[in-house]
């Protein structure tokens, strides 16, 4: 029941006040008298007051709670994903539609990027101000490619059905600081609020990623490892709940934010999602991925590790390193990947605790090789080193990129080229132009003198044409 007036009560014996969940008090002993200006409750002697909006807290709290419960317990029944095959990964839409799709996010990507920027830009380091929280931060629209795959295992297969099922078409990332914690990340997150509090901004969903490896730690110890603490996720969800429900105290009307339960990364990276809807004209829904320097750097690497593993095409400039896993492939070989593999899972949670003594101890740690653990424990061939995999990324994107400058000069060059035939065609077209006009007068020089007879009626000698 919804909570319409509440009254100055005198009380002659008293029982505690109680909140039944469902936006009901429960009063015993009481006489009505007059209606308080107030949403309070008073007592005579000791006064306690509850207002209209605690109670409204107290609602949204018992609504999640029901939530959370209801999916813990789907989580226990829920069948198994299974691994779509090379023949169910060829559904899905098609190129020309994933292009279309692709046009119609690229635009909304530039209001997006231009709009964090203002909101956040003051808070990346600099020369000047080394030590602000944000390292750096970046955009992107999912490309083409990732499109038709994602298209291929969610099993959206139109336009209207990707636009609306594929929240990560949008995405932004903020990556945190080196030897940056909880509360300096809260504090640039916490900017979010007002935005969502005067509706300029929709907060969708909150979702929290941890690494599979830490699963079985306790509740306490896998918080560690959350970029952002539990209480100011709450304060998150408030904030919009309390836009859509204003003083809603029933249970079973309010509406929440989608808050499923942590996931767990088989890459045993970590990382904040929230999905985010500017209310600007133009923009779109926005997938916010906050990570560390050390994770950011590592998930980079590993996105193309898993992409191969999982049966999905990486970009030919990949080739090099695509060469070193295909060995990996082969049924002989299957000890050695699994090893591979681990290797890669416990390097990822590495990072992650790195990232966490850092902002413990306020320094930096330095590893010989690299940014990830040794491969000396893992009985794997030295190409397999991920110091080593890393940097030879790292020089395939820069070697692409040559080549994309390089072919860029080549067109501008033949470009050039071009433009200077096309100039001189120009110039000898017009030159005769002139030649044809010049000649046509010569001619009509000749004809008018041909032509010209002597008048002879005048008698004077005078011609006429």
């Amino acid at each position: 029941m919804k909570i319409q007036k509440i009254y100055n009560v005198q009380i002659y014996t008293v029982q505690p006040m109680k909140y039944n969940g469902a936006g009901k008090s429960f009063l015993s002993g009481v006489t009505n008298t007059q209606p308080l200006e107030h949403d309070t409750v008073s007592f005579h002697g000791k006064v306690s007051k509850t207002s209209i909006k605690d109670l409204a807290a107290l609602a949204r709290k018992e609504a999640r709670a029901l939530r959370d419960a209801r999916q813990i317990a789907e989580a226990k029944t829920a069948p198994t994903k299974k691994k779509l095959s090379g023949e169910e990964r060829k559904r899905g839409v098609s190129i020309s539609t994933a292009k279309q799709i692709y046009d119609m996010i690229a635009k909304p990507q530039k209001i997006i990027d231009s709009s964090t920027e203002e909101i956040f830009g003051d808070l990346i380091a600099t020369d000047l101000a080394p030590k602000n929280p944000l390292l750096k931060m970046s955009g992107r629209a999912k490309s083409v490619v990732s499109i038709m795959e994602k298209s291929a295992t969610r099993d959206l297969n139109s336009v209207d059905e990707i636009l609306a099922g594929m929240t990560d078409l949008n995405g932004r990332k903020k990556v945190l600081n080196f030897k940056t914690g909880k509360e300096d990340a809260e504090k640039v997150l916490d900017r979010y609020i007002p935005l969502i509090k005067t509706r300029q901004y929709v907060l969708k969903e909150i979702e929290l990623q941890r690494p599979a490896a830490i699963k079985n730690l306790s509740k306490k110890e896998q918080e560690e490892y959350d970029y952002v603490s539990k209480a100011f996720l709450d304060k998150l969800e408030d904030a919009q709940e309390e836009v859509i429900n204003g003083l809603e105290t029933d249970v079973d009307k309010i509406k929440l934010i989608d808050r499923p339960l942590p996931r767990y990364t088989n890459g045993n990276y970590c990382a904040l999602h929230l999905l985010l809807e500017p209310t600007e004209k133009g923009s779109r829904p926005i997938e916010l991925q906050v990570m560390g320097a050390r994770m950011s750097d590592g998930k980079a690497f590993d996105d193309k590790r898993f992409k191969f593993f999982d049966g999905k095409e990486l970009d030919k400039k990949y080739a090099p390193l695509v060469s070193l896993w295909e060995r990996l492939m082969p049924e002989e070989n299957a000890a050695a990947k699994e090893r591979f593999l681990q290797y890669c899972k416990d390097a990822n949670l590495q990072l992650r605790k790195d990232e966490i003594q850092e902002y413990k101890t306020q320094r930096l740690i330095k590893r010989p090789n690299g940014l990830f653990i040794s491969l000396r424990n893992y009985a794997l061939p030295p190409e397999y080193d991920l110091n080593y995999q890393y940097k030879l990324m790292r020089k395939c994107e820069a070697d692409a990129e040559k080549a994309e400058i390089k072919e860029s000069a080549s067109t501008k060059s033949i470009g050039r080229k071009i433009e200077q035939k096309v100039a001189e065609v120009e110039r000898q077209v017009v030159v005769a132009a002139k030649e044809k006009v010049d000649i046509t007068k010569e001619k009509l020089q000749k004809l008018v003198a041909k032509y010209t007879r002597p008048s002879k009626k005048d008698g004077k000698g005078k011609h006429k044409v």
